[in-house]
Parts: C-alpha cells; sequence; structure tokens
C-alpha cells in the first residue's frame, strides 16, 4: 500500500467512525428511568432491556439473601438459633450436617458464602435429611426454615425484570440521596445535590460572616420541591458578581436534570453493561394529592431537559402499590399467583382484595385505596390443540377506589415539633441553671430581669419548668402560653433566621439534634427502662457560642439536658394521628359495611417510628373495615425510599410490554403460568371528589370518586368525564374532597365576573343565559365548557336513512310532522307497549336466543312533545343550514362482528301485527382508544342515523366573541391555585 492509499484509506475508516459516533450519539436509550424527587430524599430506578439473566436456582437477590440467612442461622449460638430447642440437639444437628457434607461442624455456616451451586444446593438438601427423629426438633427447624423461606422469597427481583436501582452517591455507593442541592452556577443553571451539598452547607456556615450567611441562604436549599407550584423566586449570589432570580420551577427542573445526570454518571462508572443511547424516556412520580398546577408542570418541565417521552400517570401512593404488588408474587408466578390467590376473596374465576397505602414519608403523605381483582383468562385450546402442562394466564386489575394525602405531614413535621420542643426545654434548662446559679451569664440575667413574661416569673426570679410546660402536652398551638413560650426561647437560643442570617448555623445544629432526638426516641422501648436523649454540657456550649451568648460554667457537671420517650410521644402524636386519620377516613368512606381492607402496605421511612405502629394497631384493630392480622402489615424499612421509582419503572414496564392471551399459548404448554397487570385500569376511575362552593355551607357535588371515565374524544388518548351543563356564577369555586368530612382543598376557580364584563351582559343576562360545564380527566386537569343557551353540536359522519324502510301505508307512517321528529331518547327498561316507530338494536341477536324481548331501545316514539331537540350544525355534505335531532343514551357492547343492526317497529298492514323491519347497520368506527369508549346515535330531523365514537362533538369556537352566539362552545381552563405552604408547617422558612 503506497503513501496515497494509505491516506485514502485512513479518510475512509476516519469518517466511517466519525459517522459511527454520529450514530451513537444520536441513539436513542432502549428503556427508560424513573425519576422520585422527593421532599427529603431521591431515587431514581433504570429499566435496560440490554441482558436477560438466567436463574439456575434463585433470582440473584433472593439467593444472596437465602445464602445470608442460612449462614447466619447456622453460625448462631444455640440460644439464639433455635431457643426452644437443648444444646445438645443443636450440636448433634450441626455434626450431622458436617459429616454429610464432609466438612467440619464448626464450619457449615460457611458453606452459604462462597459462590459454589452444587454444594450449595447440596447443602439445602442435607439441611432436609439431617432433622433427627425427634418431632419437636423437626418441628422447630421447619418453623425456622418457613421464616426464611418466606422472607427470602418476598426480596424483590430487580435483576431478572431489568429493573436497576441507580447508585446516585457513587463515593458511598448509596441509591438514595438526600433531596438538599446548593447552586453551583446560575447560566447555565447547575446544582450540587445530595450529602455533598450538605456538607458544603455545614462548611460555609461554619466559615461564613453575615454577608456571607446570606448567600449561604440563596444558594443552599434543603428541597425545593415543598415550594413547587408556588409563585416563588430565589435571589442567588454566586461568589462575587454572579446573581440573578431563580424561580422555583427552574430549581425543581435543575433538580431532576442532575438526577438524571447521576445515573448517566452511574452509567458511564459502573463494572456492569448498559445499553447505548440518550435518556429520552422518564418516569416521573408525584405526590397523591399534588394539585394540578403541579401536575401540568412536570411533563412540560422534564420535556425542556431533552426528554421527548415523559410519563406523570402514577402518583408516589399507586406506585408504591404497584411495588409491592410485584414483590409479593415473590418473583415466581407459579407460587406468587396461587399465594395471592389464597388471601382473596373468591367468586367464580376471580379473586378480590383491598388494599390501603400508607406512606407517610420525610415531607408528605400519600394514601391509595385500590382494589386488585385477579381473573382466570386461560385462552381456550380447541380440541385439536395441545393443553402441555397446563400453564394459566391471569389477568390483574388495579382499580383506584380513592386517595388522599397530605402536602405538609412527614418526618419533617414532627422533627419540627421536636426542635420545638428541644428549644424551649433548652431555653428552661439554662434559664434555671443561671437561676440556680450554675451557669453566669450576664445576658440571660438580663433577660430574666427585664424582659421575661409575668407568667414564667415567680418572686421575680424564673419559675423553673414554667417553659417547659407550655410545650410538653399534646397539641400545645391552641395554647396562647405556647407562643410566649417559643418568643422567650428566641430571645435564649436565636434560630428564626429569615431576617437575621447569622443565626442559621444555631437553627441548623439544634435542627440535627432534633432528628437525632426523633429516631432514637422513635424506636421501640426495652422493658428495662425509658428511652432517652441527651445533650451534654459541650453540645449545649456549642449552642450558646453560636448564639453568641457569652457564659461561664459553675457546675459543668450538671450542664446537660435529656428528654425522654414519653416527650416525644406528647410532642409527635398529632402528627401521626392526623396521617392515620385520613387513612381511616378513607378506608370508611369507600368501603360498605361487607368490605374489608385485606392488606395494609406501609411506606415512607417515619412508619419506622415505634409509635406509627402503636398507633396503626390502636387504630385499626379496632376498625370494622379491616381485620386486624400481622401478617396482612407489610413495611419493609429497605424499600421505603426505592419502592416508588422502582415501582412506577414496573407498572411502565408492564403497560409497554403487555401482550395477546393467544400468543403466550406455547409459554403456558411448557406449564409457565403468566399474568398481565393491566395498570391502565388505575386510571379509570375518579380518586376523589369534587364540589363546587354555593351562598350557603351546603357545597354542590360535580364530580363524585369512583365515578367512571372515559374516553370523550376519539383522537385524543385521554380518560374524562363531565357535568351536565350548569348555571354560571361571578365566582365559581372547585374544592376537592377525598372522602366525606374530610379536608377541603381548594382546587382552581373561573372568573365569572371578568367573562361578563367581556361579553358586555348585564348580570342578570349572564346569570340567565351563559352555562358551564366541567370536564375533568384522569391527571384531575380541569376544562370549562361555556356556552349561551344549550349547545350546538357537530355532525361529520354519514349514516342511514329510516325513510328507506317505511311503508308509507303502515299505522304510524306519519313520524314526521312539518319536519318534526316525534321520537325521544329511550328509558332503561321502557320496552312495554311497543309502538310504531320504535327504533331498536340487537334485536336479531334477542330472537337468536329466544328472548324476543331482549332487544336494546335506542329511540321511542314519543306523541307528547316533550322531547328536548338539540342543534345540528352538518360538515359532512357542507350544508351551512342547521337541523334539530337526538342523541342516544350510550348503546351497549358492539356485537363480535363489529356492527349494530338498527331495526324499526312497525305494523304490517295485511296482518296487523308487529313486526321488526331492518334499516341498516352501523359499524363500530375504526378507532384505536387507549380508554374505555362509549358509542353514541344520533337521529335528525331528516331521518338519518349516525354512529359517533366518544361524546359527540360540540360546535366550538376558539373565540371567546363567539359566546355572543347562541349554541357555540368556548372552551377555557380552570385557574389554577398556587400550591400554598403553611409556614407552620414548613421546617426551612426561617421562622423557627
Amino acid at each position: 500500500m503506497n503513501n496515497f492509499e494509505l491516506d485514502t484509506y485512513l479518510n475512509r475508516l476516519s469518517q466511517k467512525l466519525s459517522e459511527k459516533l454520529n450514530e451513537d450519539s444520536n441513539k436513542r436509550f432502549p428503556g427508560w428511568l424513573a425519576v422520585d424527587f422527593g421532599t427529603s430524599n431521591s431515587t431514581v430506578t433504570l429499566f435496560d432491556p440490554i441482558e436477560v439473566p438466567i436463574a439456575e436456582t434463585l433470582p440473584r437477590e433472593q439467593e444472596v439473601r437465602l445464602r445470608e440467612r442460612l449462614g447466619e442461622w447456622l453460625n448462631s449460638p444455640p440460644h439464639l438459633a433455635l431457643p426452644d430447642i437443648g444444646v445438645n440437639e443443636w450440636e448433634k444437628f450441626l455434626v450431622n450436617l458436617g459429616r454429610n457434607l464432609e466438612i467440619p461442624p464448626e464450619t457449615v455456616g460457611e458453606i452459604f458464602e462462597n459462590d459454589h451451586k452444587d454444594k450449595f444446593l447440596e447443602a439445602l438438601r442435607q439441611i432436609e435429611l439431617c432433622l433427627g427423629n425427634s418431632e419437636r426438633f423437626r418441628r422447630a427447624v421447619s418453623k425456622k426454615l418457613y421464616q426464611i423461606y418466606h422472607e427470602v422469597f418476598r426480596v424483590p427481583t430487580l435483576e431478572s425484570q431489568n429493573l436497576i436501582p441507580v447508585v446516585l452517591d457513587f463515593n458511598r455507593r448509596q441509591t438514595e440521596i438526600p433531596s438538599e442541592i446548593e447552586i453551583c452556577k446560575i447560566q447555565p443553571l447547575k446544582l450540587q445535590m445530595g450529602r455533598a451539598a450538605r456538607d458544603n452547607r455545614k462548611k460555609a456556615i461554619a466559615q461564613g460572616t453575615i454577608t456571607a450567611v446570606k448567600d449561604i441562604i440563596s444558594r443552599f436549599h434543603h428541597s425545593p420541591k415543598r415550594y413547587f407550584g408556588q409563585n416563588r423566586t430565589f435571589p442567588v449570589v454566586i461568589n462575587e458578581g454572579e446573581n440573578n432570580n431563580i424561580e422555583v420551577h427552574q430549581l425543581i427542573q435543575a433538580a431532576w436534570g442532575h438526577l438524571i445526570e447521576l445515573t448517566e454518571d452511574y452509567r458511564q462508572r459502573a463494572g456492569r453493561r448498559f445499553s447505548q443511547g440518550d435518556f429520552l424516556t422518564a418516569v416521573v412520580t408525584y405526590p397523591t394529592v399534588a394539585p394540578p398546577v403541579v401536575r401540568k408542570e412536570i411533563k412540560a418541565l422534564v420535556e425542556e431537559l431533552g426528554l421527548d417521552d415523559v410519563q406523570t400517570a402514577y402518583d408516589e401512593a399507586v406506585s408504591v402499590a404497584i411495588f409491592f404488588l410485584w414483590r409479593e408474587f415473590g418473583g415466581n408466578l407459579n407460587i406468587g399467583i396461587e399465594s395471592f390467590k389464597t388471601r382473596c376473596r373468591q367468586e367464580k374465576n376471580n379473586w378480590s382484595q383491598n388494599v390501603l397505602v400508607l406512606d407517610i414519608g420525610g415531607g408528605t403523605t400519600d394514601l391509595a385505596l385500590i382494589k386488585l381483582t385477579l381473573e382466570d383468562k386461560t385462552p381456550v385450546f380447541t380440541n385439536n390443540e395441545d393443553r402441555g402442562l397446563g400453564g394459566r394466564y391471569y389477568k390483574l386489575t388495579p382499580k383506584l377506589l380513592g386517595s388522599s394525602g397530605h402536602l405538609q405531614l412527614g418526618g419533617e413535621l414532627i422533627t419540627l415539633r421536636v426542635f420545638r420542643l428541644l428549644k424551649i426545654a433548652l431555653a428552661d434548662f439554662l434559664l434555671t441553671a443561671v437561676t440556680d446559679g450554675n451557669i453566669t451569664s450576664d445576658k440571660l440575667e438580663d433577660l430574666i430581669n427585664s424582659e421575661l413574661n409575668e407568667r414564667f416569673l415567680q418572686d421575680g426570679k424564673f419559675k423553673s419548668g414554667s417553659l417547659l410546660k407550655c410545650v410538653d402536652k399534646e397539641n400545645p398551638e391552641g395554647d396562647v402560653a405556647f407562643k410566649d413560650a417559643l418568643d422567650t426561647a428566641e430571645k435564649v437560643l436565636p434560630t428564626r433566621w429569615q431576617q437575621a442570617p447569622q443565626r442559621l448555623q444555631t437553627f441548623y445544629t439544634l435542627w440535627e439534634h432534633a432528628e437525632s432526638a426523633k429516631l432514637k426516641l422513635g424506636e421501640k422501648g426495652s422493658e428495662d427502662g425509658l428511652l432517652t436523649f441527651t445533650l451534654n454540657e459541650q453540645e449545649i456550649s456549642e449552642l450558646l457560642l453560636q448564639s453568641s451568648v457569652k457564659f461561664q460554667l459553675v457546675s459543668a457537671d450538671s450542664i446537660y439536658l435529656t428528654i425522654n420517650a414519653q416527650q416525644f410521644e406528647r410532642c409527635a402524636i398529632s402528627s401521626i394521628r392526623e396521617a392515620i386519620g385520613i387513612a381511616k377516613g378513607l378506608m370508611e368512606s369507600r368501603l360498605n359495611e361487607d368490605e374489608k381492607v385485606d392488606w395494609l402496605i406501609l411506606s415512607g421511612k417515619t412508619c419506622n417510628l415505634d409509635l406509627v405502629k402503636t398507633q396503626i394497631y390502636q387504630e385499626f384493630s379496632k376498625s370494622p373495615y379491616f381485620i386486624w392480622n400481622p401478617e396482612r402489615i407489610t413495611f419493609v424499612l429497605e424499600f421505603t425510599k426505592l419502592a416508588t421509582s422502582a415501582g412506577a419503572c414496573y407498572a411502565e414496564k408492564l403497560r409497554r410490554l403487555r401482550f395477546d392471551p393467544e400468543a403466550s399459548k406455547n409459554l403456558l404448554r411448557k406449564g409457565a403460568n403468566q399474568l398481565e397487570i393491566d395498570v391502565k385500569n388505575l386510571f379509570y376511575y375518579l380518586p376523589c371528589n369534587f364540589k363546587r362552593k354555593t351562598q350557603t355551607q351546603e357545597l354542590l357535588s360535580i364530580f363524585n370518586a369512583g365515578q367512571e371515565l372515559y374516553q370523550l374524544i376519539p383522537w385524543e388518548s385521554v380518560a374524562k368525564v363531565r357535568t351536565t351543563w350548569q348555571g354560571i356564577q361571578l365566582t365559581n369555586i372547585i374544592y376537592r374532597q377525598d372522602y366525606q368530612d374530610g379536608e377541603l382543598r381548594l382546587w382552581g376557580s373561573f372568573d365569572g365576573k371578568t367573562l361578563m364584563e367581556n361579553l358586555r351582559m348585564e348580570e342578570a343576562e349572564f346569570l340567565k343565559k351563559i352555562q358551564v360545564q366541567f370536564e375533568i380527566d384522569q391527571t384531575l386537569q380541569f376544562t370549562v365548557l361555556l356556552c349561551q343557551g344549550s349547545p350546538h353540536y357537530l355532525i361529520d359522519v354519514p349514516g342511514i336513512d329510516i325513510n328507506s324502510v317505511i311503508d308509507p301505508h303502515a299505522t304510524g307512517s306519519d313520524i314526521f310532522v312539518d319536519g318534526k321528529l316525534k321520537w325521544n331518547i329511550a328509558l332503561i327498561g321502557d320496552y312495554e307497549n311497543l309502538k310504531d316507530g320504535d327504533i331498536a338494536i340487537n334485536v336479531l341477536e334477542s330472537a337468536t336466543v329466544d328472548q324476543p324481548d331482549a332487544y336494546h331501545l335506542v329511540f321511542a316514539v314519543d306523541n307528547s312533545q316533550n322531547q328536548i331537540l338539540e342543534t345540528f350544525h352538518y360538515l359532512q355534505d357542507g350544508t351551512k343550514e342547521t337541523g334539530k335531532g337526538l342523541i342516544s343514551s350510550p348503546l351497549p357492547p358492539f356485537p363480535h362482528n363489529g356492527q349494530h343492526n338498527f331495526y324499526i317497529c312497525q305494523t304490517d298492514s295485511l296482518t296487523k301485527t308487529k313486526k321488526w323491519i331492518r334499516i341498516g347497520s352501523l359499524s363500530k368506527p375504526e378507532i384505536s382508544t387507549d380508554y374505555p369508549c362509549q358509542y353514541y346515535v344520533t337521529l335528525d330531523s331528516k331521518g338519518i342515523l349516525r354512529m359517533h365514537p366518544g361524546a359527540v362533538p360540540y360546535w366550538t369556537s376558539h373565540s371567546l366573541e363567539s359566546l355572543q352566539q347562541p349554541g357555540c362552545v368556548y372552551c377555557t381552563e380552570l385557574e389554577l391555585q398556587p400550591n400554598e405552604i403553611d409556614r407552620e408547617r414548613d421546617p426551612f422558612c426561617g421562622v423557627h
């Protein structure tokens, strides 16, 4: 090869490499990521189909857990291994086990620590063979093995489902990171997140001056998610000169972007294979009771990051439910489904149970009540088809009966109340110590002598315990003395940093002590004493120094503060009861007396507090809607946070990879059970009530929990439901209410007064002429439809002509009089006294099964002239004339051939007997619907029958001026309300 040929070859190679690199850069990652950006902590789960592991024994996660538990058991002392069995029997068991495995008895447990599968399986076999002759010993070992196996089969098999928990903190190998953020750069907006941001904040506070502390407040944010939906900006200063105002939605968008960057970083650094391509598909979760302004912004903000397929279908409670349902099947459908069926109520080929999810997280509480129905949908095998080993095909349908929650009710609210307890208790202790002479401090002595409220003094001296008693009780917030105690404590330990940034360090130091106290006092107490938490002399001195309080210790040994578990319970109990009260209200409002909650799922780290478990037992054990059974209460600490993103990721996998039962026959012949989870069914019903404000205390119900949603518009992949047309108000206010007597949440409003002024109408005319209709979809987004008078409809499809089959000599042939219809919409059950001219479907089908009265009446002749005729505008034939007509009630399902045959009743002129005359058939429109769709028929004054998928479309306009024209429908949106934050429940607003 000469130099020219070599250069040509190298140029072509370089061009190919460049093309390959460009191709890779434009490649789409074949999976997706599920992001759970929490108020306190965040996780990401990745679905990557690059490889599917083949488990030789158990799925990897379950095998690892089985090895751990068996090794721990066999290495444990006899009194712990089998408490009710003697030492000799246990040692004999180990000797026999070691002899059969040809290893020393003391090393039996080590066999489960290596990766040798044959020895592992043989050890399992020998455990079963070496149980000896003692019935008591065999029973004890069997019970222990059952406990181990039960735990093992409940370990979620993430790897086998191609779900990868992303290690977001690579240095600490942690999949969960704190949601605290640090703004590192403004243009473009760049963040640091997690413990690195927290550590940087601590360093900056410790080193900062007053000016620097102001910059720290602007740069560091404990979690901006709590402010999502608010019109709020943060003035941010980075170093000197770089400053700008950042809106809260920009911070949250940048946080999502950072989590995606951390996912990409993990993909590059992890010691495993990943598919290539850009992340363009994401599932983003949100709090269950997030207002529509939040739900609407999520999709837009994530799409602006460059992702083109963003799913926001799964709220946090539903995601948790899907995760634990998957965990329930244990990674083995053949065993898991049969186990699931034993805990259900059976009705023929259906098995059902009700599941309540209570997720008390760091910042929010989310609840969902779901009915799970398992149905055997095994396809029919013909006589010539091989049934094989008889696998079954099951369909699991989750129905959302209701959801609820609170955006400011979680672990941080409990910590805030412990923070107040500690702050006031510490102030009480310090003022007592000054009064008793254990501490000398001019500042604190001046406070006692000149600034202290009279209620805290006795004989001119501080009254020890007077501050503490104002907070050390249940629900102290309603007492005037509580505020006085907080204000006094602020003078001792200033932590309100909103107007005084130098107090930030004291706030965070005390906050960390409060968090530690919550975790310690929230543990299960021992029988030998009461749990306590103590601040020692060094920690108290640090707080005083940070608060610029000069002092001198007289008796250092007496300088400590202790609070106990009873004090913790009194300050935390109201938050816990509030969360459990929401769960009870939801349960009792959605279930009737014959229904029960069969399975209670607890999630969120706050549920790990022993006080939460105690309160759940007290409330649920006496509830008629829950039969107390510890086996049906699920709480798994290691998945309290990961469950949300993993559940959403798995739900999206089920939605995208669902398949038809007929296509599964080959797998069924091999004896493999198949399971389809109809995730979309979660969005077919409204989870809550919506009500409209009136002049009185009584609210007008417009949408009810459990109301079914339909695809009203064929080309929109959205499920909706509409109200009837109603009168408009000058101010239209909509509330959400999750259950009867539950809290009313302002959802949105519509300003009728401004509309009236734009239309230049007088108030009386406006209220009389303008009507409103509300429409809601599965994401709880509202649309407001407005019309002057009754709405007009757009007719845009061909139909069949009734006139072509009417016998002019038959009785009742005069069904048109002066062009006016003599029909009305048929009512259900209105089948007696069949009249000439009645129009029906399912006539042929009812005759086939010898049930001549089983036809479905669509339009019935009505001579009373009471018809409510609609106005039609024709698009199909180009005519500008309007017509009158009727719109039927929703039709029953189509026959198998996809056509409804329409018949009209007539009396034969010769025999004088009634008979059905076929008008013609209307086919099911060839449209693809993602949600249940209802079909309607219109009949106009020309005698034309037409089929319509979804709701018959309105005659609409995008112009507000169109409301001056009667019948024209104008669509607009409900004015969404900002996500209001209660400062009393916001720990990081600077006023505590």
